[in-house]
């Protein structure tokens, strides 16, 4: 079997980012906003009476990493992936403050990760590996990868046939897929 070098996205990929976010800036600032109407990137549309910096302001706090949980699944096929005796690389775009709270957190969730899997990239074009999975749509295009959209509220309007994209809505169909792609 051929093993893959594996990029995975860590927000709203493997950890749920959006719902902790969200719970909490609409108990600070008494909004009713649900995931399902972020639809694009910007989370700050979704406030308008909010500045960006009111917005942002939970992910440059360590603490907020501690209440985040991961997506359904993919503990269990990240690990499966890993044993199958895929490479698996972490790769996300944090902030430089928070990413030691974030990489503890992504430790606690995943314990068969160690610290060197676990990447700060904003320019994932620039990771070599052989599939990135992820929900941002700027991450995939143009990367020389095999790419997975992640579904998500915010890229649900994203055509990613045009792309040379694939859409993929659970851990599940992705370890599916990959077991398709190196049979």
């Amino acid at each position: 079997m051929k093993r893959l070098t594996i990029l995975c996205d860590a927000d709203d990929t493997i950890q749920e980012l959006t719902e902790h976010w969200l719970s909490e800036l609409n108990c600070k600032h008494n909004y009713h906003v649900k995931k399902e109407d972020i639809t694009s990137w910007d989370v700050t549309k979704a406030f308008p009476g909010l500045t960006p910096e009111e917005v942002l302001e939970p992910l440059y706090r360590d603490e907020f990493w501690d209440r985040t949980t991961s997506v359904e699944g993919s503990p269990y096929y990240l690990k499966k992936l890993v044993d199958d005796g895929h490479k698996l690389l972490i790769v996300t775009a944090s902030n430089p403050e928070t990413f030691e709270a974030k990489t503890e957190k992504l430790l606690e969730l995943f314990p068969f990760l160690t610290k060197e899997q676990i990447i700060r990239e904003n320019n994932k074009q620039s990771v070599k590996g052989d599939i990135l999975i992820d929900d941002g749509v700027h991450n995939l295009i143009n990367g020389a990868y095999i790419k997975f959209l992640y579904h998500q509220p915010n890229n649900s309007g994203f055509n990613e046939k045009e792309h040379d994209i694939t859409r993929v809505y659970s851990w599940k169909e992705i370890y599916e897929r990959i077991c398709h792609m190196v049979a």
